[in-house]
């Protein structure tokens, strides 16, 4: 007898379970786009250097001149959460100097490319060739870094080389950061013909902070004299949320029957048509959950 009051228990316990349990929600990803433009109006960057960055109204691009030494730069603010976002832009060097480089993506509010924190892309002139580079720093000052110099992005592997860009060609950059995965990559195409140039990632092992600007820099460039110069377009910062969606119950829809009474001459009273409420299952575990009490009750009167 004690076994069967304990099966009977167990009952009441999974019906009452079923009446109480909650709606699930799910997980989607949201899109925001935080900063846009193809420069065919003034994108009101702010510059210290108005001479060196600037937009060019006729060809509707921006134009740079990343001179080191000089502490230049130019940025928009950006309303950045630490989420995951996509950075895309073209850019074209008409000049690149040796020991120059352009570099370019968000940023923190001192807007030095050697101090975290920042997340950018770069085309440096430098020991080891024209080199494409994604470089990171975070908010405690640890850098990764990958370039397209061979031992950098690919080492021993067979067919590896240095990767170099060249002047006078439109490169679409993308550059992406992931908070779930905790990376951030690169990838360089060739605009016109949509070729891939170059690619590659770094594990990042953290969230990032305190960036709040995409900027163009040459902040923590102290080679004074050479000079990277060109025009960038097309610039677009998009962030992706992870946001929870509460599915909605659609009711049941009960259709009213149409009674047809067939014509007569002597007035009569229809009889009134039965409707049946449709069965709810939360009903049915209620029902049966009160019928497992009503015999535990019963079952301990007995003894």
């Amino acid at each position: 007898m004690p076994g069967f009051r304990i099966l009977i228990l167990l009952l009441l316990l999974t019906c009452c379970a079923g009446i109480t349990l909650p709606t699930m929600a799910a997980e989607t990803t949201q899109k925001t786009i935080l900063y846009q433009t193809d420069f065919s109006q003034s994108p009101g960057w702010t510059t210290n250097s108005p001479t060196r960055y600037y937009w060019d109204p006729a060809l509707q691009m921006y134009h740079f001149k990343a001179e080191g030494g000089t502490n230049g730069y130019s940025f928009i603010p950006v309303r950045y959460d630490g989420q995951s976002f996509t950075l895309e832009y073209d850019v074209i060097i008409l000049t690149s100097e040796k020991n120059s480089a352009f570099r370019f993506g968000l940023i923190s509010s001192e807007m030095d490319f050697s101090r975290g924190t920042n997340v950018l892309s770069s085309f440096e002139n430098g020991k080891y060739g024209r080199l494409m580079s994604l470089r990171v720093i975070d908010q405690n000052n640890q850098l990764r870094e990958a370039t397209s110099y061979y031992t950098s992005y690919c080492g021993e592997l067979p067919g590896c080389k240095t990767i170099e860009f060249q002047e006078n060609v439109t490169y679409h950059v993308t550059v992406r950061y992931n908070k779930e995965i905790q990376n951030a990559d690169i990838r360089v195409t060739e605009k016109e013909s949509g070729t891939l140039v170059w690619g590659y990632f770094v594990s990042v092992g953290r969230d990032l902070f305190f960036m709040d600007r995409l900027a163009v820099t040459t902040k923590g460039d102290y080679a004074f004299g050479p000079f990277t110069e060109g025009y960038i377009d097309n610039v677009e910062v998009v962030a992706y949320s992870l946001v929870e969606v509460t599915p909605t119950t659609v009711e049941p829809t009960v259709t009213t029957p149409v009674v047809t009474v067939p014509p007569t001459t002597i007035p009569t009273t229809p009889a009134p048509t039965p409707t049946s409420t449709p069965f709810a299952p939360h009903l049915s575990l209620a029902a049966l959950g009160i019928a497992a009490l009503f015999i535990v009750v019963r079952t301990m009167r007995g003894d």
